[in-house]
Formats: C-alpha cells, structure tokens, sequence
C-alpha cells in the first residue's frame, strides 16, 4: 500500500485545465495593465521644482499602475512558461526562448519599479528641500528615466526574441498555431524596430507600436492557449 501511494501522484496535471489558466492568465494581464497604463500620468510643472512636486502628487497613482504592472509580468512569466511547455521544453530553442523570455520579464520589472516607486519616492524626499537638494534629486530622476528606458527597451528586446523563436517552432504547424506564428513574427518585428529604431528617449508613436505589436501577440497566443489543439503537443 505504502508504494502504490508514492507511485501515485498527489495531484495529477490536466494539460487542459493548465493551458486554459495560462490563456486566462495573459488575457487578463492584457487587458488590465492596457486598462492601467492608460490611467497613468506625468505631473508637468516647468521648473525643477514643479516637476518634482508633480511627480511626487501622482505617488499613490504611480505605485498602483506600476503595481498592476508587476503582476501583469508575472502572469505573463506563467502564461508564456505553459506555452513553452506545451511547444516543447525538451527542444532547445523553446527552452532557450523561455529563458530569455523571463529575463525580459526581469528587465521590465526593474524598469517598472524604477518608474513607479523609486523615482517619486525621490520627488517625494526632495519636498520642500533645499536648492542644492532639489536640484540634485531633479538631475537624479533625469538619469533614473534613461536607465529605466534601458531596462524597458532591453525588456522588449528580449521578449521579442523569445517570441521570434517560438513563431517558427508554431509556424512548422497547422492552422490556428501557424495563424498565431504568423502574427507573432510580424509582432516581434515591429517590436525589434521600433525599439531599436528609436531615440534614448522613445517617441509616443514608437511606444504606442510597441504596445500594440504585444497586444496582438498576447491575445493571439492566449486564444491558442485556450483553444489548444491536437497540432501543439500535450
């Protein structure tokens, strides 16, 4: 008796059940942190002091949003872990794109901690401070922004190549999986070019590319995900 309850699986995986969570899981970060960047502001002012002051009214906003936003990186850690799972962990370049996948995942939640809590902690510290203070911490927020720009585009990068690999692997497939590697090629490329085509600073119109390259990428691998066929292995 004692062996057949060690052979036996505490918890025995349903590959359905999990691919649907995963779908649910990227569909949902997708949405929501759509919902939430959008709700995100800059405080303006025009002196150094302004600006800071700006930054420092908006904290609550800014470590909700960014709040939001780790999750929405965790989710899609899970989600596209499922994926890889599913094309195959057992193939190099799918685990090799995970691998990569999820260091973008670290790059971008560095990004975000950087935009939506250290950075108006050190507006908030730099209240009602001193010339010398506030200029110094304006010169730090300055630099703060172009490192979090790094991490962001460092981030998108990374993700794009995982999902690169991951297209072909689908495009060796039929019918919705060579559907979804055809977008994901497309989104992985418009992600790559903007990016890298882009100033230290990004432009709206580059941001706004980039965002949706992986808005169309999420949903199609989500819908993948809960519709999962006899094409992806189980």
């Amino acid at each position: 008796m004692s062996a057949t309850l060690h052979a036996a699986p505490a918890f025995p995986e349903n590959p359905v059940t999990g691919s649907r969570a995963a779908a649910f899981a990227i569909a949902g970060a997708t949405v929501v942190s759509t919902v939430f960047v959008a709700l995100d502001r800059s405080g303006g002012g025009t002196t150094p002091a302004e600006i800071l002051a700006g930054i420092a009214g908006l904290i609550v906003l800014k470590e909700v949003v960014h709040g939001v936003a780790i999750a929405s990186v965790c989710a899609y850690g899970f989600g596209y872990a499922t994926l890889a799972r599913r094309l195959g962990l057992q193939r190099p370049v799918v685990l090799a794109a995970l691998i990569v996948y999820l260091f973008g995942c670290v790059a971008m939640i560095g990004a975000t901690l950087l935009d939506g809590f250290v950075t108006p902690h050190v507006a908030l510290d730099a209240a009602n401070a001193t010339p010398e203070r506030v200029a110094f911490a304006y010169n730090l927020v300055h630099y703060l922004g172009v490192v979090l720009n790094d991490l962001a585009k460092l981030g998108w990068i990374l993700q794009a190549i995982a999902t690169l690999a991951w297209s072909i692997m689908l495009l060796r497939l039929r019918g919705l999986e060579r559907v979804v590697g055809v977008v994901g090629l497309l989104s992985s490329a418009l992600v790559c070019a903007a990016v890298i085509g882009s100033a230290t600073n990004m432009s709206m119109a580059s941001l706004l590319g980039v965002l949706l390259a992986q808005l169309l990428w999420n949903l199609a691998a989500a819908t993948l995900l809960f519709r999962r066929r006899s094409g992806m292995p189980a």
